[in-house]
């Protein structure tokens, strides 16, 4: 699981991050979608007020599963006090606990309070003391003159609750999804996909070498392009080094001629968010180009973005985790958007579709989970996933995946891993104009040689952003043989 994961996670976008929709929209109306289902109002609607999203707050309680008879108003004190039963959480000792959850708030005040039943701890005189949660909203409840009805803003219910909330410009939505009781209702079996993180594991932890080859042929009506050569690869689980030396032969106009060869070193340190690489094809063998993907990402996704994505990686490496508790962990990450289209039940749909038990026809030792086929605009999608098993247990997995227009335009990509080989096949074909191939084998084996993750000592690092925006000068060339 570690080896799907990761891209999950670190190509994914943190949307919501559990705080209230910023709108451009003027003042009105929207709707609500509550665990992919609409909320109906029926004598207060949801409106936009002062940039900012509010819900009536009794139906919106009931609808996230708030008896209707625990939501109570105190007129003296103007405060809002709602009790869902027998929920399950995380107590103050850091253990998985029962309890009633209360949620209570005033009036005009941008601070609310949540405590669960049972979540103490020992108190400054040797008693016992309930745990007591304040928080803080950007706007506060108020009630609606014409209506007299309590309005919440939409960012107190994912503070308090810890719920999903997304805010879809498109539809007026607001989108709330409490994964853990949608995850509750979920009755699939997910043994075959443990049994696969169980062999990935040994993979995503450790350090391994691996050793291969590559070929890549690309040719146009006039022109071929041959490259082929052997590569040595050093991986741990943060971080990456990789050396390549490559064959060139060309033939271009009907001239036929080699070319130097075509060296490639990559170095990756996964922590600090540094990628360097290096070729003497592009710059003299002691200067080197570096991408700072921590700082393109917090620069994207807002300050500490970077950290708490790897955070949530090694924690999830870390574990000794089931699949259904890494799916658990992913549909409440907010990696993966919500629309209004697309919520977190319909998410849980298609991991199901894929890579639950029931998904997965067994012929012989191999095991093929329901194929995705899509067609839209005239293009076709063909994605199918198989799990490879000896002696009862997974042993490898394959991936199949075609793209085709009806212009005949066409990308194949077949990918698997059995024991410790991997192979991995790219075809692309646009007939009349380009043909690609490129071809990748490997072995993995233990070592105690950590990877490189940076450059060696003495050389010259330059930025690749400022060295593409101009704001410092080229590394230099190689100096011709």
């Amino acid at each position: 699981m570690k080896h799907l994961l990761r891209p999950i996670l670190c190509g994914g976008v943190l949307a919501a991050l559990l705080c209230t929709p910023s709108l451009a929209a003027g003042e009105g109306d929207f709707s609500l979608l509550v665990n992919g289902e609409p909320v109906t109002f029926s004598d207060a609607a949801p409106v936009l007020k002062d940039g900012r999203s509010f819900l009536p707050m009794a139906a919106t309680f009931e609808a996230l599963g708030f008896p209707a008879d625990q939501i109570l108003w105190s007129p003296s004190a103007r405060t809002v006090t709602a009790v869902k039963p027998d929920v399950t959480y995380i107590n103050f000792q850091g253990e998985q606990a029962q309890g009633d959850l209360t949620v209570q708030m005033a009036i005009g005040s941008t601070t609310f309070s949540v405590q669960y039943e049972g979540n103490t701890t020992a108190g400054p005189h040797g008693d016992t003391v309930q745990v007591v949660n304040d928080y803080t909203a950007d706007a506060a409840p108020y009630i609606d003159a014409a209506t007299s009805r309590t309005y919440i803003p939409v960012g107190l219910v994912a503070d308090a609750l810890g719920y999903r909330v997304a805010w879809d410009a498109e539809t007026y939505t607001v989108i709330i999804d409490d994964v853990e009781a949608i995850l509750a209702e979920n009755t699939e079996t997910y043994e075959l996909m443990d049994q696969y993180m169980d062999y990935a594991d040994q993979y995503s932890q450790g350090t391994y070498r691996v050793d291969g080859s590559l070929a890549f042929n690309m040719s146009d009506s006039f022109d071929k392009v041959d490259l082929t050569g052997d590569y040595d690869m050093f991986t741990s689980q943060t971080a990456l080094q990789f050396d390549a030396d490559l064959a060139i032969n060309a033939d271009m106009s009907g001239l036929e001629f080699v070319l130097p060869n075509l060296d490639i070193a990559l170095r990756y340190d996964l922590e600090a968010g540094a990628f360097y690489f290096q070729s003497q094809a592009l710059t003299a063998s002691d200067v080197w180009y570096c991408l700072d993907m921590k700082a393109l990402y917090d620069e994207a996704y807002g300050p500490g973005f970077y950290e708490e994505l790897i955070a949530l990686d090694a924690a999830s490496a870390s574990e000794d985790m089931t699949f259904a508790q890494a799916l658990e962990e992913i549909l409440k990450s907010d990696a993966l958007p919500l629309t209004s289209e697309f919520t977190t039940k319909d998410y849980l749909d298609l991991f199901n579709y894929v890579l639950a038990d029931s998904a997965f026809e067994r012929s012989g030792s191999t095991y093929t989970s329901t194929p995705i086929d899509l067609e839209e605009d005239g293009s076709r999608i063909l994605v199918a996933f198989h799990l490879y098993t000896s002696g009862g247990k997974v042993n490898g997995y394959g991936l199949e995946m075609t793209i085709a227009d009806t212009e005949g335009t066409a990308l194949a990509l077949t990918a698997e891993m059995r024991d410790s080989k991997m192979e991995m096949l790219m075809d692309f074909q646009m007939p009349g104009e380009l043909s690609m191939t490129m071809e990748i084998d490997g072995a993995y084996q233990r070592t105690s040689t950590a990877p490189a993750t940076e450059p060696p000592a003495g050389a010259t690092v330059v930025d690749l952003m400022d060295a593409l925006t101009g704001d410092i000068d080229p590394a230099p060339e190689p100096e011709a043989a």
